[in-house]
């Protein structure tokens, strides 16, 4: 191989293609702007335009998660209220009382006993199901005699 003279470069084939890749992209750009009557920098706006944002995607899909998760909680809300203030329920077990829970659990402690068919004002339900014996059900946060507290929905029948 000769050596390259004073004054002379010497590429490899990867620098040759980069240029002449760039040289028909630079080529491609002008004609198109020539054809579609714009400037070239319209041209490259128009075309950045067209392709998709993906932090536009993400924020339309949150917007929509939202906009979901609202209407659910305006349902459960308009759902838990009567007219006037809060749903009325009454107590059916098959024993004499009920517990009225600090918390929505089994195991918190016990405010106080409600007797078996009681009325009592529903305020509202807890979102997650549980079972209980094998049943699915929610617990609901009610009010009897100025107490709140929680008991098991199934116990309770709303009219």
């Amino acid at each position: 191989m000769a050596k390259p003279r004073y004054g002379q470069r010497q590429n490899s084939p990867i620098i040759r293609w980069v240029y002449i890749s760039a040289f028909i992209l630079t080529a491609l750009w002008l004609i198109s702007s020539i054809i579609t009557q714009k400037s070239p920098t319209q041209v490259l706006s128009s075309f950045f335009s067209i392709i998709p944002n993906p932090a536009e995607k993400n924020r339309q899909l949150f917007i929509a998660e939202k906009d979901s998760l609202i209407t659910v909680l305006e349902e459960q809300l308009a759902a838990c209220k009567g007219t006037g203030g809060y749903k009325r329920g009454m107590v059916l077990v098959d024993s004499e009382t009920m517990n009225l829970r600090s918390e929505a659990s089994l195991v918190s402690n016990i405010v106080m006993k409600i007797p078996a068919n009681a009325e009592v004002d529903v305020i509202y339900y807890d979102t997650k199901t549980y079972y209980l014996k094998g049943k699915p059900g929610k617990w609901c946060k009610i009010r009897y005699a100025g107490t709140e507290g929680w008991a098991w929905g199934n116990f309770i029948e709303e009219f």
